[in-house]
C-alpha cells in the first residue's frame, strides 16, 4: 500500500516573505533590462564595424552576391545540361 502522508503536506506554514520576493523580482527584471541593452549596444556595434569593414572592400557585397548568384545558377544550368547529355547517351530512343 502506497504511503499517503505526503499528500497531507500543510502548506498553510509556507510563507515567504513578501518583501524579499518583491525585492527579487525587481533585481530580476533590472538584470533583464541590463541585458536587453547590452545585446542592443552588441549588435549596433558589430553592425556598424562589419558597414564599415565592407565598405573598405574594392567589390561592394551586393556585386559579389550577384556575381556569385550568376556563377551558382551557369553551373546548374551545365550540370542539368551534363546530366541530360549522358542520360540521352545511355538510352536512345527507339
Amino acid at each position: 500500500m502506497a504511503d499517503t502522508s505526503v499528500s497531507k503536506i500543510s502548506w498553510t506554514e509556507f510563507r515567504p516573505q513578501q518583501r524579499t520576493l518583491a525585492t527579487g523580482a525587481a533585481l530580476t527584471a533590472l538584470g533583464a533590462l541590463t541585458a536587453t541593452v547590452g545585446i542592443g549596444v552588441l549588435v549596433y556595434e558589430l553592425a556598424r564595424a562589419g558597414r564599415n569593414w565592407t565598405g573598405t572592400w574594392d567589390v561592394p557585397p551586393t556585386e559579389m552576391a550577384s556575381r556569385t548568384l550568376h556563377q551558382a545558377q551557369t553551373a546548374a544550368q551545365t550540370a542539368a545540361k551534363a546530366g541530360r547529355d549522358a542520360w540521352q547517351n545511355n538510352h536512345p530512343t527507339a
